[in-house]
């Protein structure tokens, strides 16, 4: 006769499911010259150091630039969490139901990952390029090897910001 697990039981077994299988993505690069055209794939962690503290990840796909582009986070399964997109005069989230507009990319980040991104210094430090970033402190050491890591130092918020790119 079969029993069912108790929904405790079932939940913790999902986490960890996902938490194995998050850990199974390859670390790599990829990237292409074009600004415009840029394009990366990955693993994206955002950790922020507030009450409570904040964490997120997800596989990724960037394109584009930080003038227009399109950011699709995907579960460690492959499917679509939220697709973040944006131009010169809109930007949009897109998880279940209907789009969300925002004013700004900043704002449409914060809702997606918790936090404002540096999105214009991303795609600098992707291309292994460190312009200064007021509040944020970037490591492009392990670039080469398909690590990027950045922090936002105090006054703000502390947070992490790491990258692992894919081949």
């Amino acid at each position: 006769m079969k029993t069912a697990l108790p929904s405790a039981l079932r939940l913790a077994l999902v986490i960890a499911i996902f938490l194995i299988a998050g850990c199974a993505v390859p670390v790599s690069t990829s990237g292409t010259n074009n600004a415009e055209n840029a394009h990366w794939q990955g693993r994206l962690a955002v950790k922020v150091y507030s009450t409570p503290v904040q964490a997120f990840s997800a596989d990724f796909d960037l394109q584009g630039s930080a003038q227009a582009g399109t950011l699709v986070f995907s579960s460690p399964l492959g499917s679509t969490v939220a697709r973040l997109q944006w131009n010169a005069r809109s930007a949009q989230l897109q998880t279940t139901g209907e789009p969300r507009y925002f004013d700004s990319l900043d704002a449409l980040t914060r809702q997606a990952t918790g936090t404002e991104l540096p999105i214009a210094s991303l795609f600098a430090w992707l291309q292994g390029s460190a312009p200064d970033t007021p509040g944020w402190q970037v490591d492009l050491q392990n670039l080469p090897n398909g690590r990027l890591s950045a922090q936002r130092l105090p006054p703000a918020t502390p947070a992490e910001l790491t990258i692992l790119l894919e081949r």
